[in-house]
């Protein structure tokens, strides 16, 4: 059927007035762990279409290490990419600097040190070996600190990388490691099949644990970065109503592919026991700064801390932080 020049001039109007609609199909690899719960606002925003809502195809993929993230979003594999903070930063420092952070699920440390079912206690842990996501990243200075602050001292135990929550889970039943950090839902269901909870991180001082990552010339790109930055908001806006709850626990399941019980569980402690979760995924520039003065005092990749507002993505577009 051939198009009147009305159809037609009506037809652009409406492409104009709906912008995501004419860029529906844009491409946006995620680069998360859809098996920790810190990544529940990532795993809500692309099955609940939020992402589409504002023009993007996302593709949610599993990473396999923070590195492995960072080097993905300098090449361009991620547009979106998830990073503990230190890698993130090590990556800036060393001169990736068009990349910059824009997001953060949490401010707040949700670990769980997990032992092996011989270790029953943190004095069981001297001569044995601790698996790690990275041996450069938050989780070895967090957890010497913690085990420090115990008495059980640096040079009675080992660090190891064991991977992701599920592949530590799998070591520590087998006893490859005398224990493991690790994150929710996977702590939880680690404590119920029998594995002792050594130790929890939240008395440590507060910042973000993971931060998400964008090309900073890809965020000015029809307003990408704005464009995530909203997909985000309304994401952790919905978690936060109680009346998505049950549907917001289905999609933790779904994707960290757990029983319902332990979601229901995790879901009280990130949103009902407290205010763990972010409410609008803004990093707080102060528990960011902390981990820059950390680094600083640990002096491999500087000696002197950098600003942490340098690191993040322009408001103007779409970096959110307080």
């Amino acid at each position: 059927m051939k198009l009147t020049r009305r159809q037609f001039a009506a037809g652009a109007t409406a492409l104009v007035a709906a912008p995501s609609i004419a860029r529906a199909n844009e491409p946006l690899v995620i680069g998360a762990v859809p098996a920790n719960a810190v990544h529940w606002v990532q795993c809500v925003a692309h099955d609940k279409g939020f992402y589409r809502e504002v023009g993007f195809a996302s593709d949610l993929q599993q990473i396999q290490s923070s590195p492995q993230a960072m080097q993905m979003a300098i090449t361009g594999g991620y547009q979106l990419a998830t990073s503990q903070p230190d890698t993130f930063i090590a990556a800036f420092s060393r001169g990736a600097t068009q990349l910059q952070c824009i997001a953060s699920p949490t401010n707040q440390n949700d670990w769980v040190l997990v032992g092996s079912p011989e270790v029953k206690k943190l004095e069981d842990l001297k001569g044995k070996t601790i698996g790690l996501s990275s041996l450069r990243g938050s989780e070895a200075w967090a957890t010497t600190r913690l085990l420090d602050a115990t008495g059980v001292k640096r040079d009675s135990y080992n660090y190891v990388v064991a991977g992701v929550s599920p592949a530590k889970v799998a070591a520590l039943t087998r006893s490859a490691i005398g224990a493991a950090v690790l994150f929710e839902p996977s702590a939880e269901a680690a404590i119920r099949q029998g594995l002792p909870a050594l130790a929890t991180y939240g008395a440590l001082r507060s910042y973000p644990t993971v931060v998400y990552v964008v090309n900073k010339d890809w965020a000015a790109k029809g307003d990408a970065g704005k464009r995530i930055a909203a997909a985000l908001r309304k994401a952790h806006q919905w978690m936060w109503d109680p009346a998505n709850r049950k549907e917001c626990e289905a999609i933790l399941a779904k994707y960290t592919k757990r029983e319902a019980s332990v979601c229901e569980t995790v879901y009280k402690r990130y949103f009902v026991d407290s205010e763990f979760y972010s409410k609008t995924g803004a990093v707080d520039l102060e528990g960011f700064q902390r981990v820059l003065d950390d680094m600083a005092q640990d002096g491999a990749v500087f000696n002197k801390a950098p600003v942490a507002r340098t690191l993040m993505l322009d408001p103007a577009l779409g970096g959110m932080f307080t």
